[in-house]
């Protein structure tokens, strides 16, 4: 390999019908923030599928993961038809077998078992970023930095992002007007209490203490409100 490290991108499924589309989220977090932090990057798979071209163009020139929730696979669907072959494609009931039946969809809701089937679900990743980033040949001193400059992932592009303020600070969550125009597709649909879905929804792109789960539940709810409320004045 080459001085620089090379980079595994992951995208993971974005369903939240099912456990394992939660898990999936959960496990790529865990790998991006501890296990394989300095070897990994994640690709937006919403992003992915709307045509972001940065996010396709980094999966044509990097080695990629996906980790989808499901045997339908809409990771790796969408990701191969886009961009080309993934590198591996891993399924959580795959991994987790029978284990898989009991988990929660909700991370809200999350059991003692459903954060041993993340860890084990993490696991798996880290360990197959490890043997694709083995067998990967080393990239050519002339096209490293080409790609390099080319390919560009939703953590080096800084998405559209919304500002909170939660007890005296300002917190900036990336991505969160698409995370909104992701909700609202859902909101007809949703039961319960809107705020808690809302922030159950954004704690799967942006870690929220629980100490300040309340504060940010009101402020989202607020501030998607007014998003709402431009999106229907437009």
């Amino acid at each position: 390999m080459s001085a620089e490290v090379a980079k595994v991108g992951i995208i993971s499924c974005s369903g939240e019908a099912l456990a394992g589309g939660t898990i999936s989220r959960l496990a790529t977090r865990r790998v991006l923030e501890l296990l394989r932090p300095d070897r990994t990057v994640t690709l937006c798979l919403p992003l992915f599928l709307a045509g972001n071209e940065g996010e396709r163009n980094f999966a044509r020139t990097h080695p990629t993961i996906t980790v989808d929730g499901c045997e339908k696979q809409c990771a790796k669907w969408g990701t191969e038809k886009h961009s080309g072959p993934v590198s591996v494609a891993l399924v959580v009931p795959e991994i987790l077998g029978h284990a898989a039946r009991g988990c929660h969809c909700s991370t809200q809701a999350l059991t003692e078992e459903d954060t041993e089937a993340v860890w084990t679900v993490a696991e798996r990743i880290a360990a197959e970023v490890d043997a694709v980033l083995a067998s990967s040949a080393t990239l050519s001193a002339e096209s490293a930095p080409s790609s390099a400059d080319k390919a560009q992932c939703a953590c080096s592009s800084p998405l559209p992002g919304g500002k909170l303020s939660i007890g005296g600070k300002t917190v900036e969550i990336p991505g969160l007007p698409l995370i909104f125009a992701q909700f609202a597709e859902k909101a007809a649909k949703a039961n319960g209490d809107p705020a808690a879905a809302l922030l159950d929804l954004v704690k799967i792109y942006h870690p929220i203490p629980p100490a300040e789960q309340d504060a940010y539940k009101t402020a989202l709810l607020a501030e998607y409100q007014n998003f709402a409320g431009v999106q229907a004045a437009k």
